[in-house]
């Protein structure tokens, strides 16, 4: 009969479960069908929130593809005046689903981006539901110390509705019982039922805090009278993640019984619905637990089994990258802001972090300017420098230049000696062959031809003077004209040749080629090839003469 009576408590359940679930089914396609002919963005985020909230133990997956689907139509073009609460709501609730996954670091940032949402609209109650969120995530972390701290900040934003406050008192006590202060846990959850007396849910909740202070104090039996009554609640209302962790709190009541056959069904339930919600908390838990059922048992075998899942899912929760992922979250929200609410107002906690905001932005003008102004310098200080050096290399040029004009001069003065020497020697072989010639007239006897030669004599004579009267007045004008014309040429043009320059001087002068020719002593080739270089390098349109073209240089 025993047998029977127990068997027949988990079928009752199923019957239940089933009914519900039917129940919930029917509902969640009549939104489904809502969200589909949706013919706004609000009724479209409406239906889209609700589906999400009816699916986040059962399906957390799709769950959060609603919620997400509901923030791009919130961020994108939507209008409507509760914008910035279903923003909040829909952070809110990703950050449960992801708390309910062992996800801390992720759910963390969901709730600080919801917490600063409600504190632009400045709603007093919602930052208080988010310093709640908090809580709770931090108690999920076995940080007790900073659970109790955020939810001290909650309390007083929540005293508006008792609902919410009396389910912040009972977690409140929830945190005292986990560090066990017993009596602290007892007077919070008192002060929470007062509240909740109307709530069957929330009622049962506080219910589940008392059984644990109740197994804690080895009172294994009223612990189990009182989760019985819960497990009915939750399964009429369909709350399976409540449900869960009800069914592990039985087990671990039987076990301390020793009644581990009972455990472990018990356990086995707990974790089939753990798994819908992906709670990796509560299934490593439930392998602690087996891991301790076998090894009261001798079953080494699978007690090392069941400790290897526990020790998977136990450090996939709390591992040493989320930890330090969540204190740089957390950083911004840290025991100095619990400290500051406690002494002001949250309006003047807010201006006091827009003055900081606003000085920091400051600073990074400041700043700014400063590297702007920087780089000015540095620039005026590159352009200087490089027209120094530029000044400097031009300097070096014209030295350069008057240098080579100076080498030239010389080589000038050489070539003049050198046509003195010339025509020293020209003069002399003239004189002498002139005085040979006379000596031959003085020996002839016939006078016609004497006078052919005298007159052949006259004429290169008056040839040879005529010659060097042209050659003086040349010279003569070429010292006035070539002091200023060479300077000009060589700063104009300092690709010409010395030999190239020369016959410029020479063009200038209005000298033929012939001239050219018999001045440098050379061919007539020779001084064509140096006209066609000098016209190329001057680069002379072929319509313009050379001469014209020197002649007009300035």
């Amino acid at each position: 009969m025993k047998t029977f009576r127990f068997f027949l408590i988990p079928v009752c359940f199923f019957v239940l479960s089933f009914a519900s679930a039917q129940q919930l089914q029917h509902k969640k396609d009549s939104i489904t069908f809502l969200l589909k002919n949706a013919s706004n963005d609000s009724l479209y985020v409406t239906h889209a929130m609700d589906l999400g909230i009816l699916t986040d133990t059962s399906n957390p997956t799709l769950a959060q593809q609603y919620f997400n689907n509901s923030l791009d139509k919130l961020n994108s073009n939507y209008t409507y005046a509760n914008k910035e609460e279903m923003i909040a709501l829909a952070y809110d609730c990703l950050g449960i689903i992801e708390r309910r996954k062992g996800n801390f670091d992720t759910a963390l940032e969901y709730y600080l981006k919801a917490l600063k949402v409600k504190q632009q609209s400045k709603d007093q109650a919602k930052i208080g539901r988010s310093y709640h969120n908090i809580a709770m995530l931090f108690s999920a972390k076995r940080e007790y110390d900073k659970a109790i701290s955020y939810m001290e900040l909650a309390l007083p934003l929540r005293t508006h509705d008792s609902i919410d406050y009396g389910i912040s008192l009972h977690n409140y006590g929830n945190f005292y019982y986990k560090k066990k202060n017993y009596d602290k846990a007892i007077e919070a959850l008192d002060k929470a039922q007062l509240y909740l007396l109307n709530d069957k849910i929330r009622t049962a909740d506080v219910n589940t805090v008392y059984a644990r202070i109740y197994r804690a104090k080895k009172q294994y039996n009223k612990a189990l009278s009182i989760l019985k009554t819960n497990l009915g609640i939750y399964t009429k209302s369909e709350k399976i993640e409540r449900k869960a962790t009800t069914y592990k709190s039985m087990a671990t009541c039987y076990r301390r019984l020793k009644e581990y056959r009972n455990a472990l069904i018990y356990l086995d339930s707990s974790e089939i619905l753990s798994q819908q919600y992906e709670n990796k908390k509560i299934i490593s838990l439930i392998n602690l637990d087996r891991y301790r059922i076998y090894k009261a048992k001798n079953d080494y075998k699978k007690a090392l089994e069941k400790y290897r899942l526990y020790k998977k899912y136990n450090d996939s929760v709390f591992s040493l990258k989320q930890i330090e992922k969540i204190a740089a979250l957390e950083l911004a929200y840290q025991e100095d802001k619990k400290l500051s609410v406690d002494k002001l107002s949250f309006e003047t906690n807010k201006k006091l972090l827009q003055a900081e905001a606003k000085n920091q932005r400051i600073q990074k003008q400041l700043y700014a300017a400063l590297l702007i102004l920087t780089l000015i310098s540095l620039s005026v200080l590159f352009l200087f420098f490089r027209q120094r050096r530029k000044v400097y290399q031009n300097q070096l040029k014209e030295q350069e230049l008057e240098t080579e004009l100076l080498n030239e001069k010389v080589v000038s003065l050489r070539y003049k000696i050198d046509r003195l020497l010339a025509d020293h020697k020209m003069r002399s072989d003239f004189k002498e062959d002139l005085l040979l010639n006379v000596k031959k007239l003085q020996s002839q006897n016939n006078s016609k031809e004497l006078l052919q030669q005298y007159q052949s004599m006259l004429s290169q004579i008056e040839h040879q003077v005529r010659t060097e009267k042209r050659l003086d007045e040349i010279s003569k004008e070429q010292q006035l004209k070539n002091e200023g014309f060479e300077l000009k040429l060589s700063k104009l043009y300092p690709q010409l040749t010395k030999s190239e320059r020369e016959i410029c001087n020479l063009i200038y002068l209005n000298l033929s080629i012939k001239e050219i020719m018999n001045i440098r002593n050379v061919t007539l080739s020779s001084v064509k090839s140096a006209r066609y270089r000098i016209r190329k390098k001057l680069e002379i349109p072929k319509e313009i003469e050379l001469e014209y073209f020197i002649q007009n240089i300035h």
